[in-house]
């Protein structure tokens, strides 16, 4: 699922909130906002592009709205501040299921019921086990 209106949506109270990004040679198009993986490496793509051309993912920033599973009253206790959340490829968005998904971050503020986007600290490479 991708963020809609502007996309890319990370949050920066000062210069001095790290962040981190790759440029990249695409091998399929992406929308501004779409989370994925590549290769080890969870995060969120910044830029609107096609396949063959240079994209730009963000993997690391202390606050970025990402999309999520929708939060109902069952899960919303899972979605708390400092919760882990983890990257699900089949739907393109964070969970707090850790089955069979990859580790990205931490739940920075807790989402309301019925938000289907959650504002994390984003580490795109916790996944990553030697």
């Amino acid at each position: 699922m991708a963020l809609g209106g502007t996309s890319f949506k990370m949050r920066s109270s000062t210069s001095l909130d790290p962040f981190a990004s790759a440029k990249f040679t695409t091998a399929a198009a992406y929308t501004a906002g779409d989370m994925t993986k590549l290769e080890d490496t969870v995060g969120v793509i910044v830029n609107t592009v096609a396949s063959g051309y240079q994209g730009v993912l963000v993997y690391r920033a202390t606050r970025i709205l990402v999309p999520c599973v929708a939060v109902t009253s069952g899960n919303l206790g899972d979605f708390t501040i400092f919760c882990k959340v983890y990257f699900d490829a089949t739907n393109e968005e964070v969970t707090t299921v850790a089955a069979g998904n990859t580790l990205c971050g931490t739940v920075h503020v807790t989402p309301s019921v019925g938000d289907e986007t959650v504002l994390i600290d984003l580490d795109g490479r916790l996944g990553i086990v030697a």
